[in-house]
């Protein structure tokens, strides 16, 4: 007698298609929703798990977008609407009002129009000071080169503007300010210049910037004669000149806008990548237990599932049906991170602003709007389904090879992967050569690959490791029968081992790494502001120029900072933008002129260089991007002269990203007759009050409020701070990482466990007890737990030295010496196998609870 069959009846005609769908959804609802309303637990875990997962990946790119989007919008705002820019090459002296006067007399220059740049501090309505940027314009011309900072009409009095110092504040610097009315504003320059009033606002919300003559601000800004750029517009007719006198550059407006959100977007790209990265693991870690949600979906139902199959569904037919759950799954999971990732990118962007949280862009002024596009928005909708879909592979492709009777008689589903033991091991091959890839387009694509083949190495040869535990303990157990059962059944199905910790492994393997990363990140950050900080007390002034470089304080403020009492020594530094030339490509760079009487934080040894040869240290940036080693020689250019110079070693330098140069000061002002002094470093005589030496340096200077001082311990208690505070987050990514790979341990094992209920019945029937069925399960579980352990230990420090060796280098130009924090690793690892232990333990309390019938049906059954 055959059995009858499901087939449906055949559609022909123009609505077939149509038929086909109603067919497919009658389908679905009669079989999968029942079984997914029974499952909604776990579903809705599933769900949340790719929103939370796709909603923090995809608020970090918009964030990201709308921040560099805002850069770039604040960037073609401040452009002129000119032909031509002209500026001071790097190392080159400043343009004059004499050069500006020379190019007003020729006849091929229809109007021209200086500008002056410079970053300051103002006091607001609250009292607390604020820093905006101040450009100094010809008011007569501002309409003709900067419409978009014609003042509003109501209320403003260019004429005072003319006749005295006084302000034009944008809509951003007067929200920032908190102002509701004109009113005279504080400045911190030396000389404690009179407030300054308010004439006026210009409609620029997106900069908090000021506006004053030129004639004011080089005043102001003890610039005499001193223009940063010149802005021309040429006669009809009248091309703009190929050439221009040395130590200048012209650029088009447009071209220097873009420009400078080209450097924003090069400055910040690694900074944004790793954060995007790292949001992508909490995903990536999250795929696990979405697979574990699935694999016990799958066998609950693989019964449900024979059946059809023996009622003539045929296999592609239940694929299909599996299938299209998954991505009914991954769809709704997308949806709703779609909506939790715009709210919460409209909540980074109100507390992080325009500069990414990070400061990198250096944007200052209103919030950034929320930038999305359909591109993005498409492929994280996309993603969704994708990650379901891929967590389900597994479990959905063992079905095509499914058992039907085997199942049907309880005796698991079978499925031999032995075929594919390789994998593991050789992916954990592949990650050395990966890890070893230079960068691609400046990106650490091969240290990322790395990563990933260490992952997914470890996953497929947890076998191995298990199956050398349960050698080593074989003797032990060898006349102990329940644990020699849970010996030989763990090291039988150490192939299933992978799937069930496999969220616990990755999550331990990334805290592990992460762990170890940022505590040797800390510890060498640590050191390098020990060796960077020597003195007791630090000071500068708050104005920037417009390379946000500090200004060169008053002369004699040195010599007066000498005298005071306390103060037993004082050293004069310098801090300036230089060009350079190496093997005849120029650039500009950071110049640090300074005492070097102390330990500096090389990486590698120095080098011996000939006599009469100017030694000069380098940053790591300079080093990696110019490919520069110690004993090579290039030249720095300053106003027209070369001056030679060789590496001598390799300096480490946390504080900025780009190239910088650092040379002994005595040697500077002898080469290059530069004696300005930007930055004092003091130390103070023993038993000196660092308060009172603070106060005495601020009334030696006439202008207290226009220095910044800090003593070594405050700035060493800030950087580590700021520090702290950014890798927060990751200790939050960890604890999650490792809930969501708990939740996929109890769901994997719930699914072996219905896998094997004949099996535990049948061992009801032959004697034991349940609580020796609870034990015999919860030490296969340990076993399994503690092979995992093992490989997340070894595969977290392999990824910790991928990042400290290979991705911070690669990516921020930042090395750091491998530190592991033994205490704290080993505490995390003692954890994650108690907190393996406790779920394993509830999971198999919670599915060894059914009634002792079950040993009946089994024996029934299998007879």
């Amino acid at each position: 007698m055959s059995a009858p069959t499901v087939s449906p009846p055949r559609d022909t005609g123009r609505h077939a298609p149509l038929a086909g769908l109603r067919r497919a959804w009658g389908w679905w609802w009669r079989l999968s929703w029942p079984a997914l309303r029974l499952q909604w637990g776990r579903q809705l875990a599933a769900l949340l798990t790719i929103a939370l997962g796709l909603a923090l990946a995809g608020a970090v790119h918009w964030i990201n977008a709308s921040a560099l989007a805002q850069f770039e919008s604040a960037a073609r705002q401040s452009s002129a609407q000119a032909d031509v820019e002209l500026g001071a090459t790097a190392g080159a002296a400043p343009l004059s009002d004499r050069f500006f006067a020379e190019l007003a007399a020729r006849e091929d220059i229809a109007a021209i129009a200086p500008r002056l740049d410079a970053s300051i501090r103002l006091q607001g309505r609250d009292g607390q000071w604020q820093r905006v940027r101040l450009i100094g314009l010809d008011l007569f011309q501002i309409g003709a080169f900067h419409p978009q900072w014609l003042p509003r009409m109501d209320g403003a009095d260019l004429g005072r503007a003319l006749r005295e110092p006084a302000l034009l504040v944008s809509d951003a610097a007067w929200t920032r300010l908190g102002l509701d009315a004109p009113a005279a504003l504080r400045v911190d320059l030396p000389g404690e210049p009179a407030p300054l009033p308010v004439v006026g606002r210009v409609p620029d919300r997106q900069q908090a910037l000021v506006i004053m003559d030129i004639a004011w601000a080089q005043q102001l800004l003890h610039r005499p004669g001193q223009l940063d750029a010149i802005l021309l517009r040429m006669a009809t007719g009248h091309a703009v000149p190929a050439a221009w006198p040395p130590g200048v550059s012209a650029h088009a407006p447009e071209d220097q806008a873009r420009q400078q959100a080209d450097d924003a977007r090069r400055l910040t790209r690694a900074y944004r990548l790793n954060l995007g990265v790292l949001s992508l693991m909490a995903l990536f870690v999250g795929a696990f237990m979405v697979f574990a949600v699935h694999s016990l979906s799958v066998a609950q139902r693989l019964p449900q599932l024979a059946l059809l199959g023996v009622l003539g569904m045929s296999a592609g037919q239940r694929l299909a049906l599996l299938v299209s759950e998954a991505l009914a799954l991954g769809l709704a999971g997308a949806v709703l991170g779609l909506g939790l990732a715009i709210g919460l990118a409209e909540l980074g962007l109100q507390a992080l602003g325009g500069d990414l949280g990070s400061g990198l862009t250096g944007l200052s002024g209103g919030r950034p709007a929320l930038r999305l596009s359909t591109a993005s928005i498409v492929g994280l909708l996309a993603l969704g389904p994708l990650v379901s879909l891929g967590a389900a592979a597994l479990p959905l492709a063992r079905l095509r090879r499914l058992p039907v009777a085997q199942v049907l008689k309880g005796l698991g589903s079978g499925g031999d992967t032995g075929r594919w033991w390789w994998i593991g091991p050789a992916l954990l091959l592949a990650a050395l050569p990966l890890a070893a890839m230079r960068p691609v387009l400046g990106l650490p694509l091969g240290a990322y690959a790395a990563m990933v083949a260490l992952l997914l190495g470890a996953l497929g040869s947890v076998p191995f490791v298990l199956r050398a535990i349960t050698g080593l303990l074989r003797g032990w157990a060898a006349r102990r029968a329940l644990p020699l059962l849970a010996v030989e059944r763990a090291r039988d199905q150490a192939g299933e081992a992978g799937r069930l910790i496999a969220g616990v492994l990755v999550a331990l393997a990334l805290a592990v790494a992460m762990l170890v990363m940022v505590a040797s990140f800390r510890q060498s950050l640590d050191q390098w502001l020990s060796d960077m900080l020597p003195a007791d007390l630090y000071l500068r002034q708050t104005a920037r120029d417009s390379a946000q470089q500090g200004q060169p304080m008053p002369p004699g403020l040195a010599a007066s900072a000498a005298r005071l009492p306390g103060i037993d020594r004082v050293a004069a530094q310098r801090t300036r933008d230089i060009g350079f030339t190496v093997r005849g490509m120029t650039g500009s760079t950071t110049l640090l002129a300074r005492p070097l009487d102390h330990r500096l934080p090389l990486q590698g040894e120095a080098v011996a260089l000939p006599d009469g040869v100017q030694p000069v240290y380098i940053n790591e940036a300079m080093r990696d991007e110019l490919r520069l080693a110690p004993g090579d020689r290039f030249t720095l250019r300053l106003e027209g002269r070369q001056l030679p110079v060789a590496v001598k070693a390799i300096w480490r330098d946390y504080s900025r990203q780009t190239g910088a140069v650092l040379m002994e000061r005595r040697d500077w002002e002898r080469l290059s007759g530069d004696a300005a002094i930007t930055e004092l470093a003091l130390w103070l005589r023993p038993g000196a009050d660092p308060v009172a030496a603070q106060q005495a340096l601020r009334e030696a200077s006439g202008a207290p409020d226009s220095l910044e001082i800090a003593s070594a311990g405050e700035l060493r208690r800030f950087s580590l701070a700021i520090f702290d505070r950014s890798f927060a987050i990751t200790y939050w990514l960890q604890a999650v990482g490792l809930g969501l790979g708990l939740f996929g341990v109890a769901a994997s094992l719930s699914a072996q466990l219905l896998a094997r209920r004949r099996e535990f019945g049948l061992l009801l029937h032959l004697g034991l007890t349940r609580a020796m069925l609870r034990r015999l399960v919860l030490a296969e579980s340990l076993l399994q737990a503690v092979a995992g352990a093992l490989m997340g230990l070894v595969v977290g420090l392999a990824i910790s030295a991928v990042l400290v060796f290979r991705l911070n280098p690669q990516s921020f130009h930042w090395s750091m010496d491998w530190s592991v924090p033994v205490g704290r690793v080993a505490a995390l690892l003692a954890a994650s196998l108690v907190a393996t232990g406790l779920t394993a333990a509830w999971a198999s309390a919670r599915a060894l609870r059914a009634g002792r019938g079950e040993a009946l049906r089994a024996v029934r059954e299998d007879w």
